[in-house]
């Protein structure tokens, strides 16, 4: 009987030791899914970028003229310019923010790919100037305002 006990305590430390690799092994493979790929993530190229521009800037030549003629239009307003080089460029008078989304949209085999860009309203004296590139054809660039602080 003695004999007996010694294998049953052995196989029972076996069956834990094999437990407890199996446990380890499934909990480090279920760590290194969860991780977030923040190399993918920091490498791929985004679709649409925008960034806020100064007004006291130089810019091409076009942009200039363009800028110049929206600032000296005394209306409060939204101006556009789609630029040669494929930057985009969006003035507000009377608006303080801005905001740009992107939207792809796949309806039955057909693909619409459209930008948004929002403005925030603000004070009449407010001015904002952004520019916006995108890596893909867009069939449609949308402005919209808004005076609710909470749709930013």
């Amino acid at each position: 009987m003695i004999e007996e006990r010694n294998v049953n305590e052995s196989g029972i430390r076996m069956l834990l030791r094999r437990l407890a690799v199996g446990f380890t092994t499934f909990f480090l493979l279920f760590l290194v899914g969860c991780q977030q790929g923040s190399d993918d993530d920091t490498n791929s190229d985004s679709i649409v970028e925008y960034e806020y521009l100064s007004l006291d800037e130089e810019y091409s030549d076009e942009v200039n003229d363009w800028l110049k003629n929206a600032k000296d239009d005394n209306e409060a307003g939204l101006y556009h310019l789609s630029s040669d080089d494929g930057s985009e460029y969006v003035y507000g008078k009377g608006y303080n923010q801005a905001k740009v989304s992107y939207t792809y949209e796949d309806v039955e085999g057909k693909i619409n790919n459209t930008i948004k860009a929002t403005l925030l309203e603000g004070e009449s004296n407010d001015e904002v100037l952004i520019s916006i590139t995108h890596n893909t054809d867009v069939e449609e660039i949308t402005i919209v305002v808004t005076d609710d602080v909470s749709d930013f």
